[in-house]
């Protein structure tokens, strides 16, 4: 299914989680300024070392971040490789904070965050060896031997056991699909044809305030192929919640459209017509044939 991947660049290497090496911060190297508001980043006209330094700048309350988090995250990224830095990255050029699949990231982001929590800051000093290695990534003008250097203020951690939490409502509906309400869904959709047009009914009623298009929406998913009940999409499966901006074309129609002014905190049946889905030429890669309905759970988390 077509999706939002919140700087996914950062996600393209494999982790090394806690076995990566970690020391103290350079010699004149800075950061000031509020937490929640773009920091100033002093960096010193001399070159990085080879090793990955991480410092906490200040320790957050809750849960810390663990293996399955989606790390919800202000930040700012610099590429340094001694008396040039530039500043390549910042959430605070949209207004949204970014999303981090925490064990999916670049090493060094991975150890930057491991044990981090929310409301806390935290710098980090990345070698390319932990980076983007010998290549670089030519999109973001790093090069072969750039570090990088961080800081992200952690907003939230969502584990991937989150699920929606509300009253459950009434599935009165014979000919939709059927969604459990408890912590991780399952869809049962019924040996009918299915309907014409896009369908929406809440399962789960939350408390939040409604989603508005435009904001990035934390969410789990479940998705059926109305035709044979496949599973073709599953956000848990995959390990960690995920995220989109709604209402920005990076979802099929239907799903994102559903979304919008659902309270935060519900799951939502959605029917998904063809002409609102993969339309004639379905999505082989998902066994999704031409002109297939399909059917998803959706669990609203948060949106930013």
């Amino acid at each position: 299914m077509r999706r939002a991947a919140p700087f996914v660049v950062l996600a393209l290497l494999a982790a090394c989680g806690v076995a990566c090496s970690g020391g103290g911060l350079p010699d004149g190297l800075k950061v000031n300024g509020d937490i929640g508001k773009q920091p100033t980043v002093t960096i010193p006209g001399s070159s990085p070392d080879a090793k990955l330094a991480v410092k906490t700048l200040h320790t957050g309350k809750g849960s810390k971040v663990a293996n399955g988090d989606l790390v919800v995250a202000n930040y700012v990224g610099y590429r340094w490789n001694g008396g040039d830095h530039k500043l390549i990255a910042s959430s605070y050029d949209s207004g949204q904070p970014a999303m981090f699949p925490y064990g999916h990231l670049v090493p060094g982001l991975n150890k930057a965050l491991a044990g981090q929590r929310p409301g806390g800051r935290v710098m980090a000093v990345i070698p390319p060896g932990q980076g983007y290695g010998a290549n670089g990534y030519a999109p973001m003008q790093i090069g072969a031997k750039d570090s990088l250097v961080f800081v992200l203020d952690v907003v939230a951690a969502y584990p991937n056991g989150a699920s929606a939490q509300g009253r459950p409502q009434p599935q009165s509906d014979a000919r939709l699909p059927r969604v459990s309400a408890g912590a991780t869904p399952t869809m049962k959709v019924p040996h009918v044809r299915p309907p014409a047009r896009l369908q929406v009914r809440t399962i789960v009623q939350g408390t939040g305030k409604p989603v508005q298009a435009r904001q990035l929406v934390v969410f789990h998913d479940l998705g059926q192929i109305w035709r044979n009940g496949k599973v073709f999409e599953s956000s848990r499966d995959r390990g960690h919640p995920d995220s989109v901006v709604v209402g920005a074309r990076q979802m099929i129609a239907g799903w994102d459209r559903a979304v919008v002014g659902k309270p935060v905190g519900s799951r939502v049946l959605v029917v998904v017509p063809p002409g609102q889905g993969y339309g004639a030429k379905g999505h082989a890669a998902s066994g999704i044939a031409s002109k297939d309905t399909l059917a998803f759970a959706i669990d609203i988390l948060a949106a930013y």
